[in-house]
Order: structure tokens, then sequence, then C-alpha cells
């Protein structure tokens, strides 16, 4: 599975071949079709497990509570930015699968339901307690969080020339950190 997670996230589906993947994994193509059957489930197979070890590490997540709330949105930056530094095949595999792959895995609707439920309800309470506004629903939310840390570990090389080299540096990125949450707080928070 190393193997052919590292060919993935490197070439893609489509630019990764069942001979590649027997290569890597020096075995034959035969015993590739028996365990798996085809190639896209065994990239499925590859990304359920680049994601599940990713999403392990949400566990810490469910310690968070109400006291927790005036700080959430930097915990969940710092926290996603974390988990795609630990895992570094998590955005290239996320990219890869949205590129191409014309069917969303089934597997994948859930994937995070366990950590957004819990964030889900502290989020609701923050809003009553005027710490998130009340027309930003948790989906937006979350979605942004991802967004940011998704698109500033995906755009290193590229971001650096077109943005700013100093946001991809540790305290560029506690500045993205800080002033991503800033925009996203209700004001007065």
């Amino acid at each position: 599975m190393a193997a052919a997670i590292r060919l993935f996230a490197r070439d893609g589906f489509q630019g990764t071949s069942i001979d590649d993947l027997a290569k890597g994994a020096k075995v034959n193509r035969q015993r590739i079709y028996a365990y798996f059957g085809n190639k896209k489930k065994l990239f499925e197979t590859a990304m359920l497990e680049v994601f599940a070890g990713a999403n392990a590490e949400d566990d810490r997540l469910l310690e968070l509570n109400e006291k927790d709330l005036p700080e959430l949105t930097l915990i969940l930056l710092r926290h996603y930015l974390d988990v795609h530094r630990k895992h570094p095949t998590l955005h290239r595999m996320i990219g890869w699968g949205n590129l191409q792959l014309r069917e969303t895995p089934q597997w994948l609707k859930d994937i995070k339901k366990k950590s957004f439920i819990h964030l889900r309800q502290l989020y609701r309470t923050g809003q009553k307690r005027g710490v998130f506004s009340e027309q930003v629903s948790f989906d937006v939310y979350i979605f942004t969080l991802l967004a940011v840390t998704y698109f500033h570990t995906a755009n290193r090389i590229t971001a650096t020339q077109t943005i700013s080299p100093e946001l991809f540096t540790n305290e560029g990125i506690n500045q993205l950190v800080e002033q991503s949450a800033a925009m996203i707080m209700q004001k007065g928070n």
C-alpha cells in the first residue's frame, strides 16, 4: 500500500499504471488484480488509508469544549495546517481525486462525520453566545478553514511567487492563522 500511496500521490490515478504499481510494490500485476480487482479500487483504498491517517488526528478535536470557543478558529486552522504537515500525501491525493475521479467514492461521504458533529455543536453554541455570526453556517465556516489550510499546503511553490514567500515561513503561518481567524470571527470577540 505504501508504494501505491507514493505513486498515486506523485502521479495521480491516470498517471500511474498497473505496471508502475507492480514494480513499486515488487509484486506481479496479477497479485494487484487478485487483491484489489482494478486500479480504481486500489486508488480508492490508497485514498482511504491516507484519509484515515489524517482523520485520526481529528480525535483530539473531540476534546474541545465551550471554553475553547473564543480560540476555536485559531485552534482549527493550526490543527488542519498541522495535519497537512504530518500527512504530506493528503493534499495530493485530494487534488488527484478531485481532478481524475468521475464519481465520488461512497466511503468519503461520512469520513469526517465524527469530528464535524462535535464541531458543529460547538459552533452553534458559539453562535448563540455571539462568538460566531448567525449569518455564517457551520458548513461555510469549516469549508473556509479547510480551504485556507489546503490552499496553503497545495500551493506553496506557486504562491511563494504570486503572493508572498513570507506566508510560508513559521512567522508567516502564524500571521495567516491569526489574520484569517480575525476575518472570520464575529466583531467584538
